[in-house]
């Protein structure tokens, strides 16, 4: 396994912000800092009818990467879980393209909360357990950390697309977190009842930009994927050389 060497790029943080504050609300949201990632590589095959006539397999990255919500304020906040994730990738420092995910490949979106899920007590946010909320104290952060995977191709062919050539690379990475929102009448009864456990928040957050070197041979290391990999295919921008 090789680490992911991390990178923070003061000066694309400083315009890109690392939290975004929600809709209509001024209370200001956590910090999402990506840290402690790993990358492994593996042999991957695109699936069809005929296993004679499909391309060789191609090498992937595959990434787990962790990011930690860091809380500045004076007052505990209150999240939503549930959340839409959006990277963003490019092969030079700037701007950054939105990884597009394959088709078939499910994204999960979330509805406005209206009402509170069955498993969520209107008194508590964390008593009874759940996956709904989560809380992170003041001055401190989330428990447990976010773990996110994200696979890359290094060396991916397709017919109707060329991809860009990852081997012996540098990959700018950044991570966007949209949390679920609440109802502005759910929200000001959940600020009332849960003002003894934190401000309830949701919003937007976006991670610091953080890097990984492709090697440009595959790793020794490297065997085919074990699970039922589908391709997967990001833009990035058209700076190849």
């Amino acid at each position: 396994m090789l680490s992911i060497r991390l990178s923070v790029l003061a000066c694309v943080c400083l315009c890109l912000g690392q939290s975004a504050p929600p809709r209509d609300s001024p209370t200001a949201g956590p910090a999402a800092i990506a840290t402690n990632a790993d990358v492994n590589y593996c042999f991957a095959r695109v699936r069809g009818l005929d296993p004679g006539r499909l391309p060789p397999a191609f090498l992937v990255a595959r990434l787990r990467i962790r990011v930690s919500y860091r809380n500045a304020g004076t007052r505990p906040l209150i999240l939503p879980r549930e959340r839409e994730r959006t990277v963003y990738t490019a092969l030079k420092p700037g701007a950054m393209t939105k990884f597009h995910p394959p088709l078939g490949e499910y994204v999960a979106g979330y509805k406005v909360m209206k009402d509170l899920p069955a498993d969520v007590s209107p008194d508590s946010p964390v008593d009874p357990r759940n996956d709904v909320f989560t809380v992170i104290p003041a001055g401190g952060e989330m428990t447990p950390a976010l773990v996110e995977e994200i696979t890359l191709p290094v060396n991916h062919q397709a017919l109707f697309r060329n991809y860009p050539d990852l081997r012996g690379k540098r990959v700018y990475i950044r991570l966007q977190f949209a949390h679920r929102e609440l109802s502005p009448a759910l929200e000001a009864i959940l600020s009332d009842r849960w003002s003894h456990f934190g401000v309830p928040w949701t919003g937007t957050l976006t991670t610091n930009v953080f890097t990984i070197d492709v090697p440009a041979t595959p790793p020794p290391q490297a065997a085919p994927c074990k699970d039922d990999y589908t391709t997967v295919t990001p833009t990035l921008p058209n700076d190849r050389k």
